[in-house]
């Protein structure tokens, strides 16, 4: 994406509410990364290495000790919690386009309400209603009885099966997949048995979706989404699973049916919670973990199975030492005369016993 939006340093500090140092009419055009700064461009630096990487003529945003010699630059105390502003100044503005595009194939019974957006190839069902100013740009399905909340996005080829629910500003990256079946099957003599997927997907406001994430529609009752939570590409979320406010799911993390992720929680990366498994409130889950039980409120836990970080940590340091441990071991047997027969031997009575 190429951000380049003109305006002065000076100008740019009164928007952020940051004091300017050096040059204040120097035009900034964009914002750059460390390496690919130029002196009509700003960077946004939090630490030595990444200032290392500056050229001397580049404005800075940085806290002051970056700033010296009368580099231009922003003062900011906090610059990471200064980026999302400075980014959604440079970002391109959404596109103006309203009502729906010609070749879109939309319901004489859904509800679209002023001001929304059916982008091209669209197909929005029967009883579905999408409110105002949502957008769905491209080659997105809206089944039947879907609700689209106000000001939300679904960029191209999301899927919203029938009852789906979506709150209002949310993000739905390309190629979600919201309110398909839930793995449910029962195993007979006949054969494998399909269990019916009866319930929907329930989405709070403000929640982020990443591109090719699945979350499945509850066998009896609804999975849940809470406002507030953001979550990544290619996570797979089971029926009837509920995942709170506020909470962060990172990629390639998948939610077992009927699980429970309380408010507030972090999951890393690859992370398997396990069916009717309940996360409490604030717990962070290390990346990998194998979440096989409950986790205390506040807990940090990682590993297979999951347990306290710190025992895990333990655990993997420990394993490393292994092969020094089994020579070791060899050694002390050697000294003591233990052969291998002898050895075997005593195993095998001992399981014998």
């Amino acid at each position: 994406m190429d951000q380049d939006r003109r305006t002065s340093l000076s100008e740019l500090g009164k928007i952020l509410g940051l004091e300017v140092t050096g040059d204040g009419t120097r035009v900034i055009r964009k914002v750059t990364a460390p390496e690919e700064g130029r002196s009509d461009t700003l960077c946004v630096i939090w630490d030595t290495k990444s200032m290392a990487r500056v050229g001397c003529d580049v404005p800075v945003l940085g806290k002051p000790e970056f700033l010296k010699d009368g580099r231009p630059g922003l003062l900011a105390p906090d610059p990471r919690g200064t980026l999302p502003s400075l980014l959604r100044f440079f970002a391109p503005p959404p596109s103006a386009a309203r009502g729906v595009h010609p070749s879109a194939a939309v319901s004489r019974e859904a509800e679209i309400s002023e001001g929304a957006w059916i982008g091209p190839f669209c197909v929005v069902e029967p009883g579905a209603v999408v409110e105002a100013g949502a957008r769905l740009l491209a080659n997105v399905y809206v089944g039947p009885g879907v609700r689209v909340g106000a000001g939300t996005v679904a960029e191209p080829h999301v899927v919203l099966m029938d009852g789906t629910q979506v709150g209002k500003n949310c993000l739905l990256h390309a190629g979600c997949a919201l309110g398909c079946d839930g793995f449910g099957f029962l195993p007979s003599e006949a054969g494998i048995v399909k269990i019916p997927q009866i319930g929907n997907v329930i989405v709070g406001d403000d929640v982020e979706i990443g591109a090719c994430t699945a979350i499945d529609r509850g066998t009896i009752g609804d999975t849940v989404i809470g406002s507030g939570t953001k979550i990544d590409n290619h996570v797979q979320i089971g029926h009837n699973a509920r995942v709170g406010r506020h909470c962060i799911v990172c990629a390639m993390t998948g939610v077992g049916g009927s699980a429970v992720v309380e408010d507030g929680v972090t999951v890393s990366a690859q992370v398997g919670v396990g069916d009717h498994v309940r996360v409490g409130k604030g717990a962070i889950l290390g990346g990998r973990a194998g979440v096989t039980h409950d986790v205390p409120e506040g807990a940090v836990v990682s590993g297979f199975p999951a347990r306290p970080h710190s025992e895990a940590l333990r655990s993997q340091v420990l394993a490393t030492r292994l092969p020094e441990l089994y020579e070791r071991i060899k050694g002390l047997e050697a000294a003591a005369g233990i052969t291998e027969r002898r050895r075997s031997s005593a195993q095998k009575n001992e399981r014998e016993k």
